[in-house]
C-alpha cells in the first residue's frame, strides 16, 4: 500500500495510505512558458459548481475496493460522503477526500452529525474532513466555509491531505477562449509541436501507467523525492480507466516517450495528478503542449473544469511549490481556495493523544504504555 506523500517526503502516517497531493514530478515539467500574468477569463469560475471530484466517486470506491481498503458510503439529504478507512497506532480513523459533498451549510452540519454518530458507534478515533459546499451554482468561499466548521466542532488538521489551493480553468468557454487564457508561449507550442517532431497520444490502456511510472522514478532518484508507490499508481489506472474515469497521456519524440501525465476524470471536473518528464528533453517544452491538448479534451467531454491540483499561497515566492505554480498559472484560469482538511474528535482522548505526538510532546518512548490502556476501550 502506498503512502501519501508530502512535498518533503514525509508520509503523515507511517502506515496510512491516504490519495494523493500533487505529484512531485510537477516540479520537473515547471520549464518556462512565459510570463503567466493575470489573466482574466470572464470572471465565471466562482459561479462554477464544483469540483464533483472523482475523490467522491463510486469510481473512487473501486479504486479504495481494489488497494483492500475498507470504505464506507454515507447520505442524507442535499450530502453525501465516500469514507475511507484508515489505521495508526492510535486506532481507526475515518478519512474523506475533498468530503462531504454539502449542497449549503444545513446539510453540511447534518452530515457532520451523522458522521459523528456512526464514527461513534463504530469506535472510531477521528474523521478528517475536507467539506466542499456548493448550492449547484457557486463553491463556497474558504473562510466562511472554515468559520462554519469552528462553530460546528471542528479542529483544523496539523496538516492539508489533499491541496487547500487549486487553479481551475473554465471549460465552458469554448476551444478559443481556452487557448486565449493561456499564454501565447504555450499557445504557439501547442499548435507547432508536430513541427519539433513531437506527437501527443492519449491512452486508455493501463499498461502506459509504466511510462509514468518510469520518469517519476527517475526523476525521484535525481532530486531526491519520494514517488508514488508504482503498484499504487498501477491499481488506480487500472480501476479509472476501466471505468472511462481517467486517461494517461504520452508525448513522444522519435518514438521514446518524453512526457506522460495520468488525469483523473469525474463528470465535471478533470484533475491532473501526476506528471513527469525527461529533462534532457526540456528544450523541446513537451509538457506544455500536452497539457494543453488534455485541458481541450477534458472540455471536448463534457468537463466544466480542469483542476491543475495544488498550487502554493499567492504571497509565498520561496514555497517548494512555488516553480510548478507558476507554470500552472500559464495556462491561464484562477485560483481557488478550500477550506482544508479539519478534524472531527470522536475519542476525545485518543485524538489528543494523536495531536500531543504530531507536535513533537509526548514522544519518549514511556508514552506507549501510558496510553495503552486509552486504547482497549
Amino acid at each position: 500500500m502506498s503512502s501519501l506523500y508530502y512535498p518533503d517526503g514525509r508520509a503523515e502516517f507511517g502506515t496510512n495510505s491516504f490519495p494523493f497531493l500533487p505529484s512531485p514530478a510537477w516540479s520537473g515539467l515547471a520549464g518556462s512558458a512565459g510570463s503567466a500574468g493575470s489573466v482574466p477569463i470572464a470572471g465565471r469560475i466562482g459561479q462554477l459548481a464544483g469540483p464533483h471530484t472523482v475523490l467522491q466517486s463510486r469510481d473512487w470506491d473501486r479504486v479504495q475496493t481494489a488497494l483492500g481498503r475498507r470504505t464506507h458510503r454515507f447520505r442524507g439529504p442535499g450530502w453525501s460522503a465516500l469514507v475511507i478507512e484508515e489505521s495508526n497506532t492510535l486506532g481507526r480513523i475515518w478519512y474523506l477526500p475533498y468530503g462531504p459533498v454539502a449542497n449549503d451549510v444545513v446539510a453540511l452540519e447534518a452530515a457532520l452529525t451523522s458522521l459523528g454518530e456512526a464514527a461513534k458507534k463504530a469506535r472510531v478515533a477521528w474523521v478528517r474532513i475536507e467539506p466542499m459546499v456548493s448550492d449547484g451554482s457557486e463553491q463556497m468561499r474558504a473562510p466562511g466555509l472554515r468559520s462554519e466548521l469552528l462553530e460546528l466542532g471542528a479542529r483544523e488538521a496539523p496538516r492539508d491531505i489533499q491541496p487547500r489551493r487549486s487553479r481551475w480553468l473554465d471549460l465552458t468557454q469554448g476551444e478559443d477562449a481556452i487557448l486565449a487564457a493561456m499564454t501565447g508561449t504555450n499557445r504557439n507550442l501547442w499548435r507547432r509541436h508536430q513541427d519539433k517532431g513531437l506527437s501527443i497520444e492519449c491512452s486508455r490502456d493501463p499498461g502506459d501507467v509504466e511510462e509514468l511510472i518510469s520518469l517519476n522514478r527517475a526523476g525521484a532518484e535525481r532530486k531526491g523525492f519520494v514517488a508514488h508507490d508504482a503498484d499504487y499508481l498501477r491499481t488506480v489506472a487500472r480501476t479509472l480507466l476501466a471505468r472511462d474515469s481517467g486517461r494517461v497521456y504520452l508525448t513522444r519524440y522519435e518514438g521514446q516517450v518524453v512526457a506522460s501525465a495520468f488525469v483523473y476524470d469525474s463528470a465535471s471536473t478533470r484533475i491532473f495528478a501526476h506528471a513527469g518528464m525527461k529533462p534532457e528533453f526540456r528544450k523541446l517544452r513537451p509538457n506544455q503542449p500536452m497539457i494543453a491538448q488534455a485541458v481541450l479534451d477534458a472540455a471536448e467531454r463534457g468537463a466544466k473544469i480542469a483542476d491543475l491540483f495544488g498550487i502554493a499561497p499567492t504571497d509565498s515566492p520561496h514555497h517548494p511549490w512555488a516553480g510548478f505554480t507558476q507554470f500552472k498559472r500559464s495556462f491561464g484560469g484562477r485560483d481557488v481556495e478550500f477550506a482544508g482538511t479539519w478534524d472531527l474528535p470522536v475519542s476525545v482522548p485518543r485524538y489528543a493523544a494523536y495531536r500531543s505526538m504530531r507536535s513533537g510532546r509526548g514522544m519518549a518512548q514511556g508514552m506507549a504504555g501510558a496510553l495503552r490502556g486509552l486504547f482497549r476501550g
